[in-house]
């Protein structure tokens, strides 16, 4: 299609002296009654095409019309012109016009949309794309927002800084986002158009974006858009690009299409809209006719189902706040786009944090259909088991409309069901299972429990995982002979949101440790193809003596140094010892009480999940050792620790290069599995912050928000009792991690740091915190656990986090909780890394044991420095888990054996992205 062969052939049509207005009405006309068309059909009037749609708008929301090219028309039928030109003029008299979406099969000409968007009553101007892809994402408020993602990380911070300054929208409307990753998916990415930053077109792996923006250095026009377009959205995953031209400043123009957004204009118009305020160019844009107006702020709210009337006992409607409730009058648009936005995140961070589909059982007699009512003695049930919404079921409902990651897939989960009462409990557990589909109940599980005596206890637990990692698990209790129906309960919620279950890793094998009905641990132990419980031998004893043996460093620092001092060595061959007998002790392979392939697929394990039901339990895996071991003994075998570990480059070279791979009087450092495996670890805690039982745990990454964003900001703080033994270890990090100044002495000073730098637009990405812990000696307070930095400034754990840690529904940074035992709940910490979960930590990371921080501040240097060295490597973030076990392996090779000590608690699947301004190992490192 010529741009301007269509405006001839009206012309000629009209006549030689007919007013260009004229004109170029019939060419507007006439392409929206040509696309309005059938093939042979007969071409329907103006007034009838448009009257309906006008009809049904708003005052001030144009209406989006189909056009394509009228030249057939005006050839078959050239009195068309006419009538069509002043069809136009009285059809849209009155009205705020018409959208226009272009047709055509040659793909994107930027001469016709600039001679449309001249026409009268035309608003704005795009072209039609194919069909937006299934797995490309709403568009949503808070709009997630990916910013020159092809473009040097300092750019993309200063452009970030000076929004931040300039505009409420931006503060409060948008969240930054990456636009490749596991979890990425931005609403709008807004990249350079130079072709020759652009990668080559490829197929999309990952996840999409809705919207990509080229955008144009000022003045160039976008000769070739129509290419330029399809490289853009092929390498963003979506059918959705445009080419703008920001005048040169693009804060401005940024802020000019949020504040066109913010007034409910269709993307389409803000872009032209923005496209004024700089006095540039119009864009060009190819979109989707059917993503234009569910861009509205208007239509966003109506997907989010927030304010409409239903019943308040059913799903969601009963946690969400209405808006018309709230007192408030904002001013203009704007506020109250902000308003909007401030509560559609707090509705985003309930979606992800309570579930709307929760296991639900039935128990009935064996062979009948009727619900029991009553546990009897010595009875046969059936048990059965789905996945479903809270209260009353209706078939085919949502409480909440999903905007699902993958919409038509449908997860396949499996169900377990635990007997906890009998003597002893039964040795196998079951599973099934069940396909879960993206709306309404699962498949059914059905299991056969069988009750005991008169006044004995009736519990069976119920647990749902999806690829061996923990979604939900609860207890049917009740009690036998007692006249009343068993009751079933959820202990726990990990995961809440399952949208997005197809974007996690799978994990080989889960484990979850709990009491039996008489209240004595059990353990159960769940890989690909069987189930096993267990109650493990002599826990507590092998527990003791690891941990004891960690404290030996502490306690004589002076007599370890490098990977080859010889007390490092006699260390490692004690914990070896030890993290054998935490493993038979666990799954008892020796004495058969685990079959030979579920103990291989532990060994083989590269992913674990861990679920311990009391804050009491612990369950130390990273401590386990699984290499077969002949050392002392009554002939006084002598082991030693594998001398060519440190020149191996990865733990997997092993068995191909090292000559004592199978020797069994060779200490491995690489078959600790904190050093070999991610274990991925929850424990039910006591909900200091009063939330309930079927609330997540944590926050876990879900799309849009599954990053850590380290930036440039990492803050320090420090015990004096620890920072005295640790200047040099202290200012190395410093250095190595960029961290903004030397490490806070008090709670006062790490907070008003965070404040100014979540004031600024960029929160710190970690927290690195060399504490003590006790508790309060005396004072209204006395007995509370507490951290101290400093001398001894105390905070309960009682107290508000803030602004540390904002709550769950905010970006917060990883947390480095290291120090006495902070991941030992024996001790008078009481769980302090479980509270900052609950504040909405992504993550935290605590010791097993009391360490010095001339030992365990270095490990945590290497933990940071792996992930801003693998990050810079791969391009796309690393995943929290494999970070913290390659720097546990790294910081084992480096004579660092407190490295076993450091215990992750939160999803492993946070996607840890650093920029080149976080120095790696060889950057400034001290010598």
């Amino acid at each position: 299609m010529k741009p301007y062969a269509p405006l001839r052939a009206a012309g000629r049509a009209l006549g030689a002296r007919t007013d260009d207005r004229r004109v170029l009405d019939a060419v507007v006309a006439g392409g929206v009654v040509a696309a309005a068309t059938e093939p042979g059909g007969r071409a329907p009037g103006l007034g009838e095409l448009l009257g309906p749609l006008f009809a049904g708008r708003a005052a001030g929301q144009a209406v989006l019309v189909p056009w394509t090219d009228p030249l057939a028309l005006f050839e078959r039928d050239p009195a068309s012109a006419s009538r069509l030109a002043d069809g136009w003029a009285r059809a849209c008299a009155g009205t705020p016009g018409v959208r226009l979406s272009v047709s055509s099969p040659q793909g994107t000409y930027r001469g016709i949309g600039d001679l449309l968007r001249t026409g009268r009553h035309v608003v704005a101007v795009s072209t039609a794309a194919p069909p937006t892809p299934a797995t490309c994402p709403d568009w949503a408020w808070p709009l997630p927002v990916a910013l020159l993602p092809d473009g040097l990380s300092e750019e993309r911070s200063d452009l970030g800084r000076r929004l931040t300054a300039r505009s409420a929208l931006w503060r409060e409307c948008v969240t930054e986002t990456a636009a490749d990753g596991r979890w990425a998916r931005a609403g709008l990415v807004l990249c350079r158009a130079d072709t020759a930053s652009l990668p080559p077109a490829r197929p999309t792996t990952g996840p999409t974006a809705t919207v990509a923006v080229g955008l144009l250095e000022p003045g160039r026009a976008s000769s070739g858009a129509g290419t330029l377009l399809s490289r853009i959205a092929a390498r963003y995953g979506t059918t959705n690009a445009a080419l703008a031209d920001t005048g040169g400043e693009v804060a401005e123009w940024l802020v000019a299409l949020l504040s066109a957004l913010a007034n409910d204009a269709p993307f389409d118009v803000a872009l032209d809209r923005a496209a004024a305020v700089v006095g540039a160019s119009p864009p060009s844009l190819r979109a989707d006719p059917r993503l234009l107006d569910t861009t509205r702020l208007s239509a966003v709210i109506a997907r989010s189902g927030v304010g409409f009337s239903g019943d308040p006992s059913a799903g969601w409607s009963r946690t969400l706040p209405d808006p018309r409730t709230r007192q408030e009058a904002p001013a203009d648009a704007e506020a109250t786009a902000r308003r909007w936005s401030r509560l559609l995140r707090e509705v985003g961070h309930d979606r992800h944090r309570q579930p709307h589909r929760v296991v639900r059982t039935a128990l009935a007699v064996a062979g009948e259909g009727t619900r029991a009512a009553a546990v009897d003695p010595h009875t046969v049930y059936g048990l059965t088991v789905w996945v479903g919404r809270p209260g009353r079921e209706a078939a085919g409902q949502e409480p909440l409309p999903t905007s699902s990651f993958l919409p038509d897939r449908t997860h396949r989960l499996r169900i377990t069901a635990v007997q906890l009462h009998g003597s002893p409990p039964p040795l196998t557990g079951r599973f099934r299972d069940v396909d879960l589909p993206p709306v309404g109940r699962s498949e059914e599980a059905v299991f056969t429990v069988v009750s005991g005596p008169p006044g004995s206890s009736f519990q069976v637990r119920i647990t749902v995982f999806h690829r061996n990692r923990f979604l939900q698990t609860g207890v049917l209790s009740g009690t036998v002979g007692s006249g009343h129906a068993p009751v079933f309960e959820i202990d726990a919620v990990v995961r809440a949101d399952t949208d997005d279950l197809a974007a996690r890793m799978p994990h080989d094998a889960a484990l979850a440790l709990g009491p039996d009905s008489a209240g004595a641990p059990l353990l159960t132990t769940v890989t690909s193809d069987a189930v096993e419980i267990r109650a493990p031998a002599d826990l507590s004893g092998t527990v003791s003596a690891l941990t004891a043996a960690l404290r030996d460093p502490v306690e004589r620092p002076e007599e370890y140094g490098d990977y080859r001092s010889p007390a490092y060595e006699k260390l490692l061959i004690s914990l070896a010892q030890s993290g054998q007998a935490l493993y038979r002790g666990l799954f008892g392979e020796r004495i058969g009480l685990v079959p030979r392939d579920s103990a291989e697929a532990l060994r083989r394990a590269a992913g674990i999940s861990v679920l311990a039901a009391r804050p009491g339990d612990l369950l130390p895996l990273e401590l386990v050792y699984d290499k077969p071991l002949r050392i002392g003994g009554p002939l006084g075998v002598a082991g030693r620790l594998c001398p060519e570990a440190p020149d191996l480059s990865d733990h997997e070279d092993c068995a191909a290069r090292c000559p004592g791979h199978y020797q069994d009087d060779v200490v491995c450092p690489f078959r600790f599995w904190g050093a070999s495996k991610v274990i991925e670890r929850h424990v039910h805690a006591d909900r200091s912050a009063g939330l309930a039982k079927d609330f997540a745990l944590a926050v876990g990454p879900a799309a849009q928000r599954g990053m850590i964003e380290f930036g440039g900001s990492l803050l320090t703080a420090a015990c004096d009792r620890a920072d005295r033994n640790a200047e040099r270890a202290w200012s190395t990090a410093v250095r190595l991690l960029g961290a903004d100044s030397a490490p806070a002495a008090s709670w006062r000073e790490l907070a008003e740091r965070t404040r100014q730098l979540r004031e600024g637009g960029e929160p710190p990405g970690a927290l690195l915190l060399v504490v003590h812990s006790e508790k309060v000696a005396a004072g209204p307070a006395r007995g509370m656990p507490c951290l101290v930095l400093g001398t001894n400034d105390q905070l309960s754990l009682y107290e508000t986090l803030e602004p540390l840690l904002t709550g769950p529904a905010e970006p917060n940074p990883l947390v480095l909780l290291l120090g006495c035992s902070t991941a030992d709940h024996r001790t008078p910490l009481l769980g302090a890394q479980l509270r900052m979960l609950e504040a909405g930590a992504p993550g935290v990371v605590g010791t097993l044991t009391p360490v010095l921080a001339r030992h365990i501040v270095p490990v945590a240097v290497e933990l940071m420095s792996e992930i801003r060295r693998l990050a810079a490597a791969t391009g796309a973030g690393l995943l929290l888990g494999e970070a913290l076990t390659r720097a546990r392996r790294a910081a084992l090779l480096k004579g660092e054996a407190c490295a076993l000590a450091l215990v992750g608690y939160g999803d492993t699947d946070w996607e840890v992205r650093a920029p080149r301004g976080i120095g790696a190992p060889g950057e400034g490192a001290a010598q």
